[in-house]
């Protein structure tokens, strides 16, 4: 029934005055709600759902179906900070191939594993260790997750494609961390100081990835352990407003797919219900390649055993950070001027970073370039500078450790 037929009929006496007034004032209030509301604010996209939500993700993550060689991957990933998914990379690895739960179970059960509890991360559990077959009975009943970095015994299964193989990547190996679990993990927002190349063995991962250029609009409130505190499943886009602006790309990954991290670029990672399992490769950012290694070494195979290598000292990715400090300033030298600067990145005090320079500075001349950077002696940093070396282990470094990729 309209207005019109309302108001005829009440002056007919179809419809009691008083249910008329009561009806009158119901519609009233009707449009001064429907009113109010029109006009109100609505909450930014993206508000209290999860991350990427706000926004279409961008093209642009490159895809190949071929691992590159060392040089291009060097060139164009690496230097340049730009993502690549290597489809099917991993599908001739052991890892892929042997690592079922029986496997793992009788050939590798009596080693020591550390393991989180809680598979949606948050940085406040603590780790704690058991035998790796107690853990394969238990992962599929409980909210547990084996995050651990490979074991000697099993260095010689786990895998480094053709693109590590030569020009200084092997010579910059930080970690390689297992991440076993029933699937439906979920990690918090980060980013870390290192090149990462992911292979999926089992299971399928899910990544929210933005642009390390991008820092002005990603909010890391934990600057010490590179992460965000942004719950990431209801994004409160009134405390994280750069989360609603801030461009994003997303990567799914299937079960032998590897994909590589770049340095610095924040990301977010979900697995799928389901056993999940994963092999994560750190490695200290490149900024140089040696073309003369990969020639020596003539025709790569496709994989390597991680076991014929031994991973670099925290020394090393400490110099990694002092040559992207640099490379980042103007000309790619580091003056007395820039010092203040230093000091504030690394959070150290000023005299520390005096003492670096000096260190750094071989020639004499006042200025330091990545030639001296890369050609230092780390042990003098350690030894004469050893307020540098502390507060960076005690900080992002010691944090990047064991982060959901």
């Amino acid at each position: 029934m309209n207005i019109r037929e309302w108001t005829m009929r009440s002056s007919t006496g179809a419809i009691p005055g008083v249910f008329l007034s009561f009806n009158v004032v119901v519609f009233v209030v009707y449009l001064l709600a429907f009113s109010s509301t029109e006009h109100a604010e609505l909450p930014p996209a993206g508000h209290l759902k999860p991350l990427g939500w706000h926004r279409v993700a961008e093209p642009g993550v490159d895809t190949v179906d071929v691992v590159p060689e060392p040089g291009v991957f060097f060139e164009d990933y690496v230097r340049k900070g730009r993502p690549l998914l290597m489809k099917g990379a991993a599908r001739n690895m052991k890892t892929f191939r042997l690592w079922n739960d029986e496997y793992l179970r009788t050939q590798f059960g009596d080693l020591e594993v550390e393991v989180e509890e809680g598979k949606k991360e948050n940085r406040s559990r603590g780790l704690w260790t058991m035998r790796l077959d107690e853990f394969v009975e238990e992962y599929q009943q409980g909210d547990i997750y084996m995050v651990a970095s490979v074991p000697t015994e099993m260095a010689d299964e786990v895998e480094l494609l053709r693109c590590l193989l030569c020009g200084g990547f092997t010579e910059r190996l930080q970690d390689a961390v297992i991440w076993f679990s029933s699937g439906n993990t979920k990690s918090v927002l980060h980013f870390d100081a290192v090149d990462n190349i992911n292979c999926v063995m089992d299971g399928q991962k899910e990544f929210f990835l933005v642009d390390k250029n991008e820092k002005n609009s990603v909010f890391m409130d934990h600057p010490d352990g590179s992460f965000s505190s942004v719950d990431v499943d209801h994004v409160d886009m009134y405390e994280y407003p750069g989360l609603g602006q801030v461009p994003w790309y997303n990567v799914t990954m299937q079960p032998g797919d590897c994909f590589f991290i770049p340095y610095r670029w924040f990301h977010q990672v979900r697995s799928a219900a389901g056993r999940s399992l994963a092999i994560n490769i750190w490695f200290v950012h490149l900024l140089r390649f040696n073309y003369n290694d990969c020639m020596a070494k003539g025709q790569l195979p496709e994989f390597e055993p991680l076991g014929q290598f031994q991973l670099t000292s925290d020394l090393e990715q400490l110099r990694g950070e002092i040559a992207n400090f640099i490379d980042e300033l103007e000309e790619s030298v580091l003056k007395i001027q820039d010092l203040p600067k230093l000091a504030d990145e690394f959070e150290i005090m000023d005299q520390e970073s005096l003492k670096m320079f000096t260190i750094l500075d071989r020639d004499k001349n006042n200025q330091v370039d990545l030639d001296e950077v890369y050609s230092c002696n780390m042990k003098d940093i350690e030894t004469q500078a050893p307020g540098l070396v502390r507060m960076y282990n005690s900080g992002e470094n010691s944090e990047n450790d064991h982060d959901e990729l």
